[in-house]
């Protein structure tokens, strides 16, 4: 991790990573690979622990962007992919804290995905169930 040092990161206030540019169901078509990008434990523990890693080796915190924005509810069609993040992320936010993760910035990074907008209002909820339980505290 010493190279996020020599890039600058000494310099910045924090790092950003994505998570994944399309929602999991997308990539899973044959036509667009066909590969499984759904997270299991072990794949969320992995990246939590690449997170953590970047933060403590630079002293910064981590912000994540482009969460894909799907859910198991959508129907793998056009802006309704499925995927596991939004989900996954709000049901363990306590490991995302410890990871050092300030912010996850939810949003596709292709028009095809879903979006806020089509996802069933599962963002949204789960948004407002996060802000009414008092929010995580960052560590």
């Amino acid at each position: 991790m010493q190279d996020y040092q020599e890039l600058g990161a000494k310099n910045a206030g924090f790092l950003v990573t994505d998570v994944s540019d399309r929602d999991a169901g997308w990539y899973a078509k044959p036509a667009n690979g066909g590969r499984n990008t759904f997270w299991t434990d072990q794949q969320a523990a992995a990246a939590l622990k690449f997170y953590k890693t970047m933060a403590e080796s630079t002293g910064k915190p981590v912000v994540l962007w482009q969460v894909p924005v799907g859910n198991l509810a959508q129907n793998n069609t056009l802006n309704h992919y499925q995927d596991d993040k939004v989900d996954w992320f709000f049901a363990h936010l306590d490991q995302v804290a410890d990871a050092h993760v300030a912010a996850l910035l939810f949003g596709a990074g292709q028009q095809e995905q879903t979006g806020v907008e089509t996802d069933g209002r599962n963002l949204i909820g789960k948004t407002i169930a996060y802000r009414s339980s008092g929010g995580t505290p960052l560590k």
